[in-house]
């Protein structure tokens, strides 16, 4: 059985080498069944960046003689030394300790306390870079196999350009798109970092060329601006999302908007120095964005940051969702607590993490963090394990929030059989139009009709049964409908009817 991933976001602190911390907002990957529920496949990959600097001095004690001490090293002495199969473990020493620190970092009343190996650290830390290499895009592919702007990141290249969402992207220096799969799209794009990329699009049917230089970008801020309204879709808070935020919100008042739609949908946090610089775009001066209470019960506050001016907006609405989670909390909790009746909340309750950490690294690659303070909203509120509950509660449809397990080339979903990917597979031939009688993980006879009816309509062997082949194209298919579809996005909708009223 497979393991499905789900996103949780963390608050802590990074200190670094030279006894220097990074007050931040981490994404902390925690493993569940369901791998994924569908995704616009990205261009460029969103990362983290890295935050301020605040120097902190170390200075912990070691543990003293005690008789849990006294056991400890006994123990520890008698497996290296003593134990049967001492001599037949490579690096025991090293092992033992690895599995002994494991499970100091284990406690139940702290899941967010953990000890990282090599290879968590790694994973851990590149999780939280801020650039990435690209054209600063998103895209779908359309039914002539060209790439479709989806999103245009402040800042990128595709930014100062003037690329557009629903651009389409026909060719870039002789790689035609559309006989080209993403993987070398995306190779062919970082191999020519800063240098000029001819690149030719259709807009509105026209064609266009335009020189496009990849490079490092912050993939963490869109700006879009409608007739009536403004959006701006945050995706995490890394070293560059304040300014990029600050550019956004200087476009919607050059554009003379006074209506925002700030979607946090999915937002894994980042560095809380990035939180503070956005709230201080949409806050007065000398606000309160959050308090800290360490354990020893003293609160200190955390105010905007001067350098950053308010843009007044006449109303924001604020999309959330179940993995919006601290540093978006963060914004959600200075914004209302700030704002009042002028900030909307619309979609499901956050995750609710109130709670501080900071990583120590080690000079082995390894790193720890543990929780060190709590934090709470302006006037107080401490959301931890709660969340925000939405203003105006809407859910997503079916389609949105069906999850699956990655299908491999020999995995076959057979009729009139029992499938982990079966609810997953009769959704999504639901969502296009196909006739099934349930959506379950049992994968009925009138669903396998169903399907073949879809085989048929895409020249693909017709079998009622799904093998990769078929699961493929399915996803395709169902990717391409919801990026031209966006009225099936029913949290989005809400949120733009509430900005228009």
């Amino acid at each position: 059985m497979q393991n499905k991933g789900l996103f949780r976001i963390l608050l802590y602190g990074i200190i670094g080498a030279n006894d220097s911390s990074h007050f931040v907002l981490e994404q902390d990957e925690l493993m569940r069944k369901k791998s994924q529920t569908i995704l616009i496949t990205l261009l460029c990959i969103a990362c983290f960046g890295a935050g301020i600097s605040i120097p902190v001095i170390l200075n912990k004690k070691t543990a003293g003689n005690s008789k849990e001490q006294e056991k400890f090293d006994t123990i520890y002495s008698i497996l290296n030394s003593d134990w049967y199969y001492s001599n037949k473990i490579k690096n025991l020493d090293s092992k033992l300790m690895e599995q002994a620190i494991d499970g100091m970092t284990t406690l139940d009343q702290d899941a967010h306390t953990n000890y990282f190996d090599l290879e968590q650290a790694k994973a851990f830390s590149s999780s939280l870079e801020g650039s990435n290499v690209g054209l600063g895009i998103s895209f779908y592919l359309n039914e002539n196999k060209n790439f479709v702007v989806s999103n245009v990141y402040i800042n990128s290249t595709a930014d100062k350009k003037g690329l557009k969402p629903q651009d389409e992207i026909i060719s870039l220096d002789d790689l035609k798109c559309s006989e080209n799969d993403s993987d070398t799209i995306i190779k062919y794009i970082k191999a020519h970092e800063g240098q000029n990329v001819k690149t030719k699009y259709l807009r509105d049917g026209k064609e266009y060329t335009t020189n496009l230089i990849p490079g490092t970008f912050d993939s963490t801020v869109v700006c879009n601006v409608y007739e009536d309204y403004g959006e701006i879709i945050l995706t995490s808070f890394s070293e560059n999302s304040g300014k990029d935020f600050s550019k956004a919100m200087s476009s919607l008042q050059e554009a003379g908007i006074k209506k925002l739609v700030l979607d946090l949908r999915n937002n894994g946090g980042g560095y809380l120095n990035a939180a503070l610089e956005i709230s201080s775009s949409l806050i007065p001066k000398k606000s309160v964005v959050f308090k800290e209470k360490d354990k020893d019960g003293k609160f200190t506050k955390q105010m905007t940051k001067d350098e950053f001016n308010q843009v007044k907006m006449d109303k924001i609405v604020v999309l959330q969702n179940e993995n919006t989670a601290s540093a978006a909390e963060v914004l959600i909790g200075a914004l209302k607590d700030n704002l009042g009746d002028t900030v909307i909340t619309v979609g499901t309750t956050s995750y609710g993490k109130g709670t501080e950490q900071v990583t120590v690294p080690f000079s082995d690659g390894t790193s720890f963090k543990y929780t060190v303070a709590r934090w709470y909203t302006p006037k107080g509120t401490s959301i931890n394990k709660k969340g925000f509950k939405p203003d105006v509660e809407v859910k997503l449809g079916e389609v949105k929030t069906t999850s699956y397990y990655k299908v491999k080339k020999k995995d076959v979903i057979k009729k009139d059989s029992v499938d982990d990917n079966a609810q997953a597979l009769q959704v999504y031939l639901k969502y296009l139009g196909y006739d099934v009688d349930r959506t379950d993980t049992y994968f009925s006879n009138t669903s396998s009709q169903a399907l073949a009816s879809f085989q048929q309509d895409n020249r693909l062997e017709v079998t009622g049964d799904c093998d990769k082949k078929t699961w493929d194209l399915l996803m395709e298919k169902v990717l391409l409908k919801m990026n031209e579809t966006p009225n099936d996005d029913t949290q989005r909708q809400q949120a733009i009817e509430e900005a228009q009223k």
